[in-house]
């Protein structure tokens, strides 16, 4: 026994600069957990998830997440907060977050997202029984014994338009910025994702090829390249290759459009994978403030449908069209014809014929019109 927690230790001690960073599917549990400016965009969601490790290991490491984030402000802005802990036999690792993110919209599709982060990672052991005094006299185990929690930040930065999004990060900051390599008990990670959003059946399925990658340390990364597809906003199936070694494969499906529930699978393609077995991860999530890519493209595209059809079916001056049929057209020219110029040229008076005015014109103008002048003559007297 003491010989197996020696072993766990010691593998622990050599990985914790890296393994004390998520590692969940990005496609389930939202990419919020490492990009700080994903916060609020979008929609709002609280998600969990759980996941075990190396279903073939007794005792094997386990992962659980929650999240929750929203925007606000008409979403130019976003907060949010999450919660990852991780056990590993004796180590127990506990990852705080909060992140603030701006959201600059040029129009529909087309974003860019800025945030920051605060960050709180605490490292634990839980040694019971009679191995605890012979593992407490163990140098790695006294160096990290001593160190505490403290704090960190962390900044990224998102782009989206209407076929693609991608973004970077850069976490524990301070940590890099600060404490000598020498010193350092977690190392400072970067990631970054590249996500297409090709939409088919007039935006009721999307397919979305994705690449992410992360860098743990300066010898430590990987990376994840995988093709997903939603069908009708509802079922979502994809895959995902890690490092070339690992193989991810998803599946979620949406009750409504606030509650998903998914699952992946994981599995090490090398000989070892035999030995220790699967991953399988569950989620659930619920969305709110739902502005979701789905929604968004289909709105877009029956305005445009529907602009076409106006501008085909009617002319720019209001009222002024023939119809899609013939007694739509016969009710539009019926319509304007009393502005047709033919109208008012064969209603004008002064040019129509065979009609007397029923006005008569007052006799000063006969006077007024007449050429002569009229001579006084003075009256003679009678006699």
């Amino acid at each position: 026994m003491r010989r197996l927690l020696l072993a766990v230790f010691a593998i622990g001690s050599l990985t914790v600069q890296g393994q004390d960073i998520p590692l969940f599917s990005q496609k389930l549990t939202n990419s919020f957990m490492y990009n700080p400016a994903l916060a609020g965009h979008t929609y709002g969601s609280i998600t969990t998830s759980y996941r075990t490790n190396y279903s073939g290991v007794s005792d094997a490491p386990k992962n659980y997440f929650i999240s929750v984030h929203s925007p606000f402000g008409g979403h130019r802005f976003g907060a949010g907060a999450n919660v990852y802990q991780e056990e590993v036999s004796i180590l127990k690792n506990t990852y705080y977050a909060g992140a603030f993110a701006y959201h600059l919209y040029f129009n529909k599709f087309n974003s860019l997202s800025m945030g920051i982060g605060a960050e709180f990672n605490q490292l634990r052991f839980n040694i019971t029984g009679a191995d605890a005094s012979y593992i407490e006299t163990d140098p790695t185990y006294i160096r990290y014994k001593n160190t505490s929690g403290k704090p960190d930040f962390s900044f990224g930065l998102m782009y989206q338009n209407r076929f693609i999004k991608a973004g970077v990060a850069a976490n524990r900051l301070a940590t890099a910025w600060l404490e000598p390599t020498d010193k350092k008990v977690l190392s400072n990670y970067y990631t970054g994702f590249v996500q297409g959003q090709i939409p088919f059946r007039d935006g009721q399925d999307v397919l979305e090829p994705y690449f992410a990658f992360r860098k743990f340390s300066e010898t430590n990364d990987t990376y994840d390249v995988g093709l997903y597809y939603t069908y009708d906003n509802k079922i979502t199936a994809g895959g995902a290759t890690r490092a070339g070694n690992v193989l991810n494969f998803t599946l979620a499906y949406r009750f409504n459009k606030y509650l998903m529930v998914g699952y992946s699978r994981e599995m090490i393609t090398t000989p070892v994978g035999g030995f220790v077995g699967s991953s399988n991860e569950f989620t659930l999530r619920y969305d709110f403030n739902d502005q979701n890519y789905q929604k968004k493209f289909r709105q877009d595209y029956k305005q445009s449908l529907s602009y076409r059809r106006k501008s085909i079916s009617s002319s720019p001056v209001r009222k002024t069209a023939g119809g899609r049929t013939p007694k739509q057209l016969a009710r539009a020219q019926k319509r304007v014809s009393a502005f047709s110029p033919n109208s008012r040229y064969q209603n004008t008076k002064k040019l129509s014929m065979g009609r007397k005015s029923s006005t008569k014109r007052p006799t000063y103008n006969k006077k007024r019109s007449s050429s002569k002048k009229k001579v006084y003559k003075p009256k003679k007297r009678k006699r």
